[in-house]
């Protein structure tokens, strides 16, 4: 936890920092040049990681295997970067693309060194030390990012930062795993997991173009500029999904992997981990949106206010998918990739057709659309298939979410009500800002202790009272007591 919040502090504040030395252009190249490489990622360790965590037995042989079979894929994916370089720069009609992607490329050697030790980490539950590995990549990036920026790099300020955090991730996640790979590659022990981790892969595939298809479509057909403040926008939206519901979800599927037989269980601990994710995802979401208007003018600059629009736009599809982004750990969980990758090529063509239906009417039209998928069709899809493996009901599950959602509902009005009142009294920004920010807190706080949702029991008896710090006992033992 202490992790997580520090690491979105760096993000929030490099991101406010950043915005201010470069300009959308720069963040719409390198959107650009995400739309090869993060495609790729998907590809990057072929799902060997999550078979490493999933399974039940491992060795030295499968280890030693899987490594080097990262290591030569690594190899693979820079020479194919690189060569897609031009390419790509055709296609989005700009020269700069073809220089970014080819030094860019050089993250997939250094990512796939490490990918393996992350991974025996991660089974482990040594989530400390993967949470040190991670935060201190995001520091390094972000503190090289604006060193380079303030020299007066532009974009390749960010080509820098990127090729930073998985260099620095690499080295601490070799320090913190005592274990080191033999020279042998047994494809007999590769084969044993060929089938889990084909079909893992094959869903990171559609998965990719189902959450970049946008960024194709706006950088194709309305350019650079639209496209780095679609992302400003989408990124702002993320930003509680990576930094909470993603370091959670590390969590969640090695934990899972130990009950993948007990259904019960299963079901028990799904329900309690989303409802803890989402008392913190929630209100980040919510306050962002309420106060998206003056924190991008004041934060960021006057030039992304284009970009409040459409935040606020996705905001609901950032609420949900906070606790959606936990569906998949029940397929790896379970060993029943199959299915996830079935769901992933349902869920891109109706994504990717939604995107072409909203484009003509720009960015805030991508956004509409994207919502009314994704609300609609996508994430009810996912969980009713989801559940049926755990025999969780839908309605079972979504009914304690509820007095969650009121609670949430009611500080983000409370915050916007702040705004609007203090903005006609001509109060400044930044007091505006902090003054809304403080009465959100203060009604989120309030009310989950007068109303005592669910989720409070939860955090109370599962998760403070069970710590191993005195404090957070004392915490749990006080919200028992009222």
């Amino acid at each position: 936890m202490l992790a997580t919040a520090a690491r979105q502090l760096v993000s929030l504040g490099g991101v406010a920092v950043l915005a201010r030395l470069l300009d959308p252009k720069a963040y719409g190249l390198m959107g650009m040049a995400a739309t090869i490489t993060v495609f790729l990622i998907n590809f990057r360790d072929l799902g060997t990681t999550a078979a490493v965590v999933q399974r039940k037995e491992l060795n030295q042989r499968l280890l030693s295997s899987l490594f080097w079979l990262n290591m030569g894929f690594g190899l693979l994916l820079t020479v194919l970067v690189a060569g897609l370089s031009a390419p790509a720069a055709a296609f989005f009609h700009d020269d700069q693309v073809g220089p970014i992607l080819r030094a860019i490329s050089f993250s997939f050697v250094l990512a796939s060194a490490g990918m393996i030790h992350q991974a025996l980490l991660t089974r482990d539950m040594s989530f400390h030390h993967v949470a040190m590995a991670d935060f201190a990549a995001s520091l390094a990036g972000y503190a090289v990012a604006i060193a380079c920026a303030l020299r007066g790099w532009g974009v390749w300020s960010l080509v820098a930062s990127n090729l930073t955090i998985p260099l620095v991730s690499t080295v601490l996640y070799w320090v913190f795993c005592a274990w080191r790979p033999s020279l042998v590659v047994d494809r007999a022990e590769i084969g044993q997991v060929f089938g889990f981790s084909a079909n893992l892969t094959g869903f990171g595939m559609v998965n990719f173009f189902s959450r970049n298809a946008d960024n194709i479509i706006i950088g194709r057909v309305l350019g650079a500029q639209p496209l780095g403040l679609y992302q400003m926008a989408y990124n702002l939206m993320l930003y509680p999904l990576q930094n909470v519901s993603s370091v959670i979800a590390q969590v969640l599927f090695p934990a899972f992997a130990r009950i993948q037989d007990d259904n019960e269980r299963f079901r028990s601990a799904y329900v309690r981990s989303c409802l803890l994710i989402g008392l913190l995802t929630f209100p980040l979401i919510a306050g962002l949106g309420s106060i998206a208007d003056p924190l991008l003018g004041t934060a960021l600059g006057e030039k992304w206010i284009p970009a409040v629009t459409t935040f606020q736009i996705l905001a609901p599809v950032g609420l949900v998918q906070s606790i959606f982004t936990t569906m998949g750990q029940i397929f790896i969980s379970k060993g029943r990739t199959d299915l996830l990758f079935r769901w992933g090529i349902f869920s891109c063509v109706v994504l990717v057709t939604a995107f072409f239906i909203g484009v003509p009417y720009g960015i805030a039209g991508v956004a509409v659309s994207y919502v009314v998928a994704y609300l609609a069709i996508i994430a009810p899809s996912g969980f009713l298939l989801a559940f049926r493996l755990i025999e969780l009901p839908l309605g079972q599950f979504l009914k304690p979410f509820l007095p969650q959602l009121l609670i949430t509902a009611g500080m983000a009005f409370s915050a916007w009500g702040t705004l609007r009142v203090l903005g006609e009294w001509g109060v400044g920004n930044w007091p505006r800002l902090i003054a809304a920010i403080t009465v959100g807190a203060v009604v989120y706080i309030g009310a989950l202790l007068l109303f005592r949702p669910p989720v409070m029991r939860h955090l109370s008896q599962d998760v403070l009272a069970k710590a191993s710090h005195p404090a957070a006992r004392k915490l749990a033992a006080m919200l028992l007591s009222n």
